[in-house]
């Protein structure tokens, strides 16, 4: 069985791709801050006015919205057909 050591090439290598992926991690979550801000400091923008204007979808925006606790501009219009709950007296 033969030992192998990788070259300081490869570990170079490895240590880049580990460097890039860490910034674009980085990237991506001020991203997603910056389109939170922007739906916050605009509040006529909806999701879907917002995505067609980003290379995002609509669900992604939403998505967005929701992870950063922004309000939604309505109201949901589907309620529950349980209605209350019933108790026992």
């Amino acid at each position: 069985m033969s030992q192998y050591t990788p070259s300081d090439d490869v570990m170079a290598g490895i240590k880049a791709v580990a460097d890039a992926e860490r910034a674009l991690k980085r990237s991506r979550e001020a991203l997603r801050a910056a389109v939170a801000s922007d739906l916050l400091n605009n509040p006529d923008a909806t999701n879907k006015q917002v995505a067609d204007v980003l290379p995002f979808t609509e669900e992604y925006v939403r998505q967005v919205a929701r992870e950063f606790d922004v309000p939604r501009k309505r109201q949901p219009t589907v309620r529950s057909i349980k209605g209350a709950k019933r108790t026992t007296k």
